[in-house]
Order: C-alpha cells, then sequence, then structure tokens
C-alpha cells in the first residue's frame, strides 16, 4: 500500500473520531502553541531592541583610555592609576584620524548645556540652551537639516562662532520669515553673563521623539529648543582650554562595514599609544551591549520553550492512548487486512502514519495559534504604546512582531517526531497480532 493510501485511511479514521482526534491532538496543540508564542515573543523583542537601537546609530564606537593589559606583575602592583594629559587623546590626534581616513570618520564632543536667551525685534523673550558640539553629534542625535548645514570639524578646531538653530526658533525670532542664514543673533548666556553674536549656518526639524516634548499647550514663544555651537568655542566661552580626552564617541561611514571600521580604528590607537608604557585605547560598540542582550533573550527563549515543550510529551503519551484504543477496536480490520495477505511492515506504516497525521495536524494548529497569540501580544503592546501617556517613547521604541521561523520548522518536525516515536509502539503490537486471533476478536 502506498503513502497517499495510508494518508487517506489514516484521515477517514480520524474522521470517523473528530471529538476523539480533536482531544488527541489537544496535547500537541497546547504545547506547539506556547513554544511558537514564547519565541515569538522572543524573537519580536530582539528585533524592537535591534531596531531601537539602530534608531540611535549602531555605526559608532566608545573609544576610551583604559590600563594596557599586558603589564607585568611588577609594573601593575607598582602603578598608581594617575594618568597626565599626555596619556590622553589629544585634539591633535583627533585630527590625524580624520586626516588619515578622509571621509570614514565622524567624532562627536559634547559641552554641557547652558542656558541662554535672546529677544526678537518684538521684545519678545526667547529661550533656549546652549550645548557645544562636533559634527558627529548630527548623526549621535539624529537630527534633520531643512536649511544650510551642521557644525563641522573646523567650526571646532578654529572655535568659530557659528551656530545651527531649530525651525521653531526660526518662527520665533523672524517675525517677517527672513531666510535665517548668514543672519547674526545675539545670545547671552545667562550662566555667566556673557553676550556673544553668532552666525546662524543651519536650521535643523525640531522633532519631539529625539529631544524631548514640550507640556499641552505650551505657547510657540515659550518653547525652549537647543542652539549648538561648535565645541571648541563653548569651551573658550566657559574659560575652558581642555584639548584632551578621556573618552571619544566615534561615528564611522556606514558604507564601510564594522569590522573594517574597528580594525582602522585599533591600528590607528595603537600605533599612537605604541611608546605609552601603561595606557592604551580601548573601543567599545552598541553592538556588544545588543548582543549580550540578545544571548539572554535566547537563554531565557530556549528555558521557557522547554518547559512548554514537556507538554508535548503530554501529548505524546496521550497519542499512544489513543492508538491503542484505536487498535482495540480495530481488530478485526487487522485480521482481515493480514489474512489478505498484508505484511506487518505494511500494517505498522498503516498506523505510525496515522500517528503521524495526527501530530502534523495538531502541531499545525498549534503553530496557527501561537502565531496568532503571538501577533496579537504584540499588537496589545503597541496600543498600549500609543496611549497618550507613552506617546514620548512612540519615536524612540520602534516595535516589531515577528514569528521566529526556524521555530516553526523545529515545531512541524517535532509534532512528526512525537508522531513516529509514540506511534511506533501501538503500531508495532498492531503488525504483530495473529490474524486468526484478530478475526475471533470479539
Amino acid at each position: 500500500m502506498g503513502f497517499l493510501e495510508n494518508v487517506r485511511l489514516a484521515l477517514t479514521a480520524l474522521r470517523a473520531n473528530k471529538m476523539r482526534a480533536f482531544l488527541t491532538m489537544l496535547g500537541i496543540i497546547i504545547g506547539i502553541s506556547s513554544v511558537i508564542t514564547i519565541t515569538t515573543i522572543g524573537n519580536s523583542i530582539r528585533k524592537t531592541l535591534s531596531n531601537t537601537f539602530n534608531m540611535f546609530g549602531m555605526n559608532s564606537f566608545y573609544a576610551y583610555l583604559t590600563v594596557k593589559d599586558d603589564l607585568t606583575e611588577e609594573e601593575y602592583e607598582s602603578f598608581d592609576w594617575s594618568y597626565t594629559d599626555e596619556d590622553l587623546i589629544s585634539a591633535d590626534m583627533v585630527q590625524e584620524l580624520l586626516d588619515t581616513y578622509p571621509g570614514q570618520f565622524k567624532v562627536s564632543l559634547t559641552s554641557t548645556s547652558d542656558k541662554v536667551e535672546i529677544e526678537n525685534s518684538i521684545d519678545q523673550t526667547i529661550n533656549g540652551y546652549l550645548y557645544g558640539v562636533t559634527d558627529g553629534a548630527e548623526d549621535e542625535l539624529k537630527l534633520d537639516m531643512v536649511d544650510g548645514r551642521f557644525i563641522n570639524w573646523r567650526d571646532h578646531r578654529e572655535q568659530k562662532h557659528t551656530v545651527v538653530v531649530s525651525d521653531i526658533f526660526v518662527n520665533q525670532y523672524f517675525i517677517n520669515d527672513e531666510n535665517p542664514i548668514g543672519k547674526t543673533i545675539e545670545l547671552s548666556l545667562t550662566k555667566n553673563g556673557i553676550t556673544q553674536n553668532f552666525t546662524i549656518v543651519g536650521v535643523y526639524e525640531y522633532d519631539e521623539t529625539k529631544l524631548g516634548r514640550f507640556d499641552p499647550g505650551t505657547k510657540e514663544i515659550e518653547k525652549e529648543t537647543p542652539f549648538f555651537i561648535p565645541y571648541g568655542t563653548s569651551q573658550k566661552l566657559t574659560g575652558q582650554t581642555e584639548q584632551s580626552y578621556e573618552e571619544l564617541y566615534i561615528l564611522w561611514n556606514t558604507d564601510m562595514g564594522m569590522e573594517s571600521a574597528e580594525k582602522n580604528l585599533t591600528e590607528f590607537f595603537e600605533n599612537q599609544y605604541t611608546t605609552n608604557k601603561y595606557w592604551q585605547i580601548e573601543l567599545g560598540n552598541q553592538q556588544e551591549l545588543l548582543d549580550i542582550i540578545d544571548m539572554v533573550i535566547n537563554v531565557v527563549t530556549i528555558a521557557i520553550s522547554i518547559i512548554a515543550a514537556i507538554s508535548l510529551i503530554v501529548g505524546g503519551v496521550g497519542v499512544m492512548n489513543i492508538m491503542l484504543v484505536s487498535i482495540v477496536e480495530r481488530t478485526k480490520e487487522i485480521g482481515i487486512r493480514k489474512a489478505l495477505g498484508a505484511k506487518n511492515s505494511s500494517i505498522r506504516i498503516q498506523f505510525v502514519t496515522e500517528a503521524i497525521i495526527i501530530c502534523l495536524i495538531g502541531g499545525i494548529i498549534g503553530i496557527l495559534l501561537g502565531m496568532g497569540s503571538g501577533m496579537l501580544i504584540g499588537y496589545i503592546v503597541k496600543a498600549i504604546m500609543s496611549a497618550p501617556e507613552m506617546e514620548e517613547y512612540v519615536g524612540i521604541i520602534s516595535i516589531s512582531v515577528e514569528p521566529s521561523i526556524p521555530a516553526i520548522l523545529i515545531s512541524i518536525f517535532f509534532s512528526m517526531l512525537i508522531g513516529v516515536f509514540f506511534g511506533y509502539y501501538p503500531a508495532n503490537k498492531a503488525a504483530k497480532m495473529n490474524p486468526i486471533d484478530a478475526l475471533r476478536y470479539d
């Protein structure tokens, strides 16, 4: 008897006892759906975190000063853990990095904010916050320029009085829809009372999801937005002469892979610190943090999935039990088939196929239920995130609901394996029946 004929007989037997077949599948359905739900949630959390991290820029490294790991025991014990300006990353070193790899890297330096105020032509006071930045801040903050350009490295090195303002500030200050690019504005620093002129070189779009939401009902003139000036200029205004750094935030061009970027940076800093006895530059990346989180999620997902899969064993025992009952009920049928010349292997394959069909149908139903419940949970989370009190996180957290394809394929295979494993014993028992005893069974 061929495979298709065995499948037809199995489906016929299931249709003859629909309720019993469904109850037999129930354990498989519950087990598979639990595993798929858990893996869908785990995969969705992983994708959501990845999307959120990517929004804030995965193409970046933290370069920071750390003690060399090849110190001898004597050097390590005598080391006083102090460093000098010569040990730090100098501005000249940064400039050399940018010159060595033109267009490949940007460096983001950010000074602490200082509150500023300015009056427009109708004597309205506009408040904001002054940040000293370098060109890498544009990518780090994911700013969208609507006019002009952002602060560049030359502005920082030459301590130019250039400023990038928000589109909100343009509406607050330029009453007559003037073009702000090239205009000079006078900013007063409230902390030290210094007033300085700055030339507007760019306008960015203020995005509340990235830069902070305003309280409901805030008037346009009362909205406080950041002013970005060169990092070197902000250092000069606050009386700081720092030209070296313990750590840097370095972004690489996305046209270059992370491995190439890391290799270039590692080689550059190794060459710079070859003669330094105690200190070196270490590189850290957000991808490393994401990999750790991903590993933890995988471990938790697998552990919970294994616990949920225990119910599959219960389902398998149920399949074996029902198959034994079915064999008893169909003893005469088995006797007739054997009397007509059916081989033991044919009887065995018939009942194994029936067990596999039961488990496979249960597995498919479980997969569909698991995917549905996993996606339902995802949509519930999305609905919660759309609530008014969660609005500030909507643009930051990018929720992605994705079932795990490997988990689905494994579940299908596993459900068939259960059918073979738990169906073989009843099938083998049926195959070994004596046809005469089977025909006499009442």
